[in-house]
């Protein structure tokens, strides 16, 4: 049907348009399902007549394939409260007569050709919930959107009962996801008494200085607190960086601000944090921001994120920084800083990420930064720090990322329970050498087990001669007990072993599998047969009998608590089969141990083929079918699976192949896993750094589109060659990974330098492209836009054919 033939409506009030044929969707209203229906096949423009609809209220067409310009004709009796057309090939100019929709609360023309300017005065954005115009080519200098340009009779959505109950509009359209998803936001908003208002003109060619940002008083008109998220981002505005962004801040009940990568300078960041108290979020990476960093930051007490890299700021951190109680991610990398790293920083026991890379810092790594037990990711590389690395870093059971290289650090590298790649500790001439893994050198890694046994028997030990040495008078009663508790306890432990010697299998094997059998072939967890390492443990080749080899994925053990609810979900895995999942053939759970036993791959990871000089080579077959095996698993785990699995953490590293490079899926489930534990909360495993998708920043959830985003960073590792944090893009200066990267090669026309030479060379280019597009898709920053796994192998097949 052509979309002008619903036009004829007159009296129509809603126009969704969605594909709604499909079954309904298990666990209705939750975000990881909400947007199943779109990516529809409309014929032609936005037509004329739409706007003789004097009742429409809501037109939501996001995907739709729209194109042609927006309709200009818009009236004073325009009646709109919500129009979304995100992503879709709408062009032209933002039409002057859309500002007489006085009513509009939400309006997302996000991801289309739109060029030209922002009305100036007339669009109503103050008194916007949501305003979204990013990733279009939208320039000039950003119009003052003042809220006297509001109508003071419209009300926020999540306000007016009767838009809410609008002919019974709630009841009607819940089936429909994109709907169910509007509706559910907008009450979730008003739950707890705060309105979330987000206004996005990211990734624009918008110029200039700053205007001043307010809301309209139609957004304050109740008891309920507003929250408010705006983007500036990757634009090119310029000038000094204003002292006040916000007017009504201090109505406020938290503020966000994105300002990376423009062209700001000025020295003025510290005021507009003291403007505004509120600010929760503040990012103003890649500018040209100088000036020092002084004691009243610490001021700013309800930063929860500053992000600060790659500007010019000088001077050392004062220790005010270790007030900034509910910081999670502090990122000064990339600018001239100098001084030591104030010890203070391990007060931050929120702080999850902490870079300080690229400056001049001098002076030892404080051990109390152990402290800081959040910390997931600390960059330390490239500065000028000397003394050893602390050994305390070992007990930071989150830490699966610590870089200090090239700093003039020396001694031992520290046993992390997340061990570091070797580059993480180069450059520093006198710290001890990074092991090679299949060395018998000593390590980082997880304790072999006879090393752990020998700590055991130290402790006992220590026990006895603390016992012998006490008083007389005591000695043999007391020398009585612990005979009494040593003996109690090796009989429990020669009970608990007949329990727990045998290992559970899923599926028939050729032989009998022991916890010695195991231990055995794997030469007591020796080096000589890990052959990976990651944020759940260490996976080591085993061949239990005569040409019968598996991997070993020996387990984390300090993350675990709850055998009996370990043993549960795990037995749920071990139900899973499909052909583009590595097979969990068994496992075993003791006091002492846990490891999970996979078929083994004989192919290696992906990780490994991308950069090597054999992947480097591959052709269009190879590509594809690896994208469309890792998308059917990815696509099984979400919709199939019961219960249904969102991985976490896609990563080369986490797909194997085969000896005729069919791709499989390794530690599906391992996240959930950490749900057992009593310590870890469900957020707690959120992926790697460089895959992470970038909502979890911001909202610390994840979800299926989270698996989506990382699977794109994925397609354009496997299609580039090139890491997604690769050092060769340091050379934009504009913090770069794999994905700016990519979009900044589509808007300039030069898609053909992402490829090799030799994969562009032989082809087929269209589909290569088609591919770049869709991994691009995948990676919006939009999660509302971003696509289901379903609609990605949708793509994939139209791709083949």
């Amino acid at each position: 049907m052509q979309l002008v033939d619903r036009a004829n409506c007159l009296k129509l009030s809603v126009l969704v348009l969605t594909d709604l044929s499909e079954d309904p969707i298990p666990n209705k209203g939750t975000l990881e399902d909400s947007f199943r229906g779109e990516f529809n096949a409309f014929v032609g423009n936005i037509p004329p007549e739409v706007l003789l609809l004097s009742s429409l209220r809501i037109l939501w067409a996001p995907r739709a394939n729209l194109g042609g310009r927006l309709p200009s004709g818009w009236k004073d009796s325009c009646s709109l409260r919500v129009l979304n057309l995100a992503q879709n090939y709408v062009s032209g100019v933002v039409p002057e007569s859309l500002g007489m929709c006085r009513n509009l609360t939400f309006l997302d023309l996000s991801s289309n050709n739109l060029v030209g300017y922002l009305p100036s005065l007339h669009l109503p954005v103050p008194c916007m919930m949501n305003f979204n115009v990013s990733r279009n080519n939208i320039s000039g200098i950003l119009p003052g959107l003042m809220k006297d340009s509001c109508h003071m009779s419209s009300i926020p959505i999540v306000q007016d009962p009767e838009f809410l109950n609008l002919e019974g509009l709630n009841d009607a359209y819940f089936d429909i996801p994109v709907w169910r998803f509007l509706m559910n936001a907008l009450i979730r908003s008003g739950l707890d008494e705060t309105i979330v208002v987000s206004h996005d003109f990211s990734w624009n060619n918008f110029m200039g200085s700053l205007p001043l940002f307010s809301l309209g008083d139609n957004l304050f008109c109740t008891n309920q607190k507003v929250s408010y998220m705006l983007f500036l981002n990757n634009n090119h505005f310029n000038g000094t960086l204003p002292y006040r962004l916000v007017s009504n801040c201090s109505d406020l009940k938290t503020l966000s601000v994105n300002l990376s990568v423009n062209q700001l300078s000025g020295a003025n960041f510290q005021q507009l944090l003291l403007d505004c108290l509120k600010l929760t979020d503040f990012e103003a990476a890649y500018n040209r921001i100088g000036g020092s960093i002084g004691p009243v930051i610490g001021d700013s007490m309800m930063l929860q994120r500053l992000d600060l890299t790659g500007n010019k700021l000088s001077g050392s951190l004062p220790e005010q920084l270790g007030n900034l109680k509910n910081m999670k991610h502090m990122l000064f990398g990339g600018n001239n800083l100098t001084g030591e790293i104030p010890s203070q920083l391990g007060q931050l026991v929120s702080l999850s990420v902490l870079n300080l890379s690229h400056n001049a810092l001098i002076g030892t790594i404080p051990a109390s930064l152990s402290n800081a037990t959040s910390l997931e990711i600390m960059l330390l590389d490239h500065n000028k720090l000397s003394g050893e690395i602390p050994l305390s870093f070992s007990a930071l059971s989150n830490l699966v990322q610590l870089d200090v290289a090239f700093n003039n650090l020396s001694g031992h590298i520290p046993h992390l329970q997340h061990p570091s790649d070797c580059d993480s500790y180069k450059g520093n001439e006198h710290l001890h050498s990074c092991p090679d893994p299949f060395s018998n050198s000593p390590a980082y890694l997880p304790v072999p087990l006879e090393v752990q046994n020998l700590h055991r028997r130290r402790k006992l030990r220590k026990l006895v001669i603390a016992v012998a040495t006490s008083a007389s008078v005591a000695l043999c009663v007391l020398l009585g007990i612990v005979l009494v508790v040593i003996l109690g306890r090796s009989k429990f432990r020669r009970h608990s072993s007949l329990r727990r010697t045998q290992v559970v299998t899923f599926q028939d094997v050729p032989i009998e599998l022991t916890f010695d059998r195991v231990v055995t072939a794997t030469g007591n967890f020796s080096l000589r047969y890990l052959i990976g390492t990651g944020g759940f443990g260490s996976t080591y080749k085993a061949e239990l009998s005569t040409g019968f080899v598996v991997a070993i994925k020996r387990l984390s053990l300090g993350k675990f608590q709850g055998i009996q609810q370990f043993e549960t979900e795990i037995r749920t895995l071990g139900r899973i089969r499909h052909k583009n999942l590595v097979t969990l053939i068994g496992y075993y759970v003791g006091e002492s141990e846990m490891f999970l036993i996979y078929n083994y791959l004989s192919g290696g990871n992906l990780e490994a083929f991308i950069h090597d000089s054999l992947g480097k080579n591959v052709q269009w077959p190879v590509i594809y079918n690896i994208a469309k095996d890792i998308a059917e698993a990815l696509a099984y785990l979400h919709y199939s699976c019961v219960p249904r699995i969102v991985h976490r953490d896609i990563k080369p590293s986490n797909i194997l192949l085969d000896e005729d490079l069919n791709a499989y899926l390794s530690d599906f489930g391992l996240a959930r896993l950490l749900e057992v534990s009593e310590t870890h909360a469900t957020t707690d495993v959120a992926g790697t750094f460089g895959y992470v998708a970038p909502e979890y920043a911001t909202t610390c959830r994840v979800s299926d589109k989270a698996d989506v985003y990382s699977y794109g960073v994925v397609l354009l590792e496997l299609m580039s060659g090139r890491k997604s944090l690769d050092p060769s893009f340091s050379e934009y200066k504009n913090g770069f990974n794999i994905v700016p990267w990519a979009e900044l090669l589509m808007t300039e026309g030069r898609c053909s330098e992402l490829f090799s030479s030799a994969l562009w060379e032989a082809g087929p280019k269209e589909k290569l492209m088609g591919l770049l597009k869709l991994a691009l898709t995948c990676t919006v920053e939009t999660l509302s836009i971003r696509p289901s796994m379903k609609q990605v192998l949708e793509k994939l097949k139209q791709l083949k054919s």
